[in-house]
């Protein structure tokens, strides 16, 4: 384990480089000022990250490492339960989308954190930056691939993978703009009911899910 200092060091530089993610993006971010904010020199970084690269990778797995492995263990929860049989894709659904609302919920400072630096990643795509999130969410977008072929064997691939796409999109945009959401519905909406808005995302994109179970639309 490292010491309590070289601790203190590397949370010091992962905040700083976060904050330069989400506020420059990756080509923005400068060494020079991620080892000004963190109080340490370029020689530390690169001690403990390698290179700018190696930090961007450690920031992305901070923030997103304990969502893959919570998202991870709640489909294989299901699973477990379901004995053997497909999983229905409402539940499945409800693993993709739980975590990350759970996390807006219970855990403001790091929902911030998480949203901040996926509202860069969306609106600032940069090709590096895509890449190592895609390294890191792959595990998870494979496994819920997988759970929903199991449930809808005679569904389409590409249809699959536009549905998981427009989940995640909608999912990314409540997360980033709960504000914004409550103030264009007058308050109809509250983002912050995580229950409701599991429900209404479930209930929204099941049909269309189940829709490929028919067959292939027609022309």
């Amino acid at each position: 384990m490292p010491k309590q200092s070289e601790q203190d060091r590397q949370t010091r530089i992962l905040d700083a480089a976060e904050n330069a993610i989400a506020d420059l993006g990756f080509a923005g971010a400068s060494l020079r000022n991620i080892v000004l904010e963190a109080r340490v020199n370029l020689a530390t970084v690169y001690y403990y990250f390698s290179s700018k690269r190696g930090l961007m990778e450690a920031v992305l797995k901070r923030r997103f490492g304990p969502l893959r492995q919570e998202h991870l263990a709640l489909l294989r929860q299901f699973e477990q339960a379901a004995k053997g049989r497909p999983l229905t894709v409402e539940r499945i659904l409800e693993a993709m989308l739980l975590p990350p609302l759970r996390l807006a919920a219970t855990a403001p400072a790091k929902h911030q954190a998480v949203t901040r630096l996926i509202g860069r990643i969306v609106t600032e795509p940069n090709p590096q930056t895509q890449e190592m999130l895609r390294s890191q969410r792959a595990e998870v977008r494979v496994a819920f691939l997988k759970a929903l072929q199991r449930s809808l064997p005679r569904a389409p691939l590409p249809g699959l993978l536009w549905r998981m796409e427009f989940v995640w999109g909608a999912l990314a945009f409540t997360l980033c703009n709960p504000r914004k959401i409550e103030a264009e519905t007058h308050g109809a909406c509250n983002p912050a009911d995580t229950d409701n808005v599991l429900a209404e995302m479930i209930q929204f994109f099941s049909p269309g899910f189940h829709a490929l179970a028919r067959g292939k639309r027609k022309p």
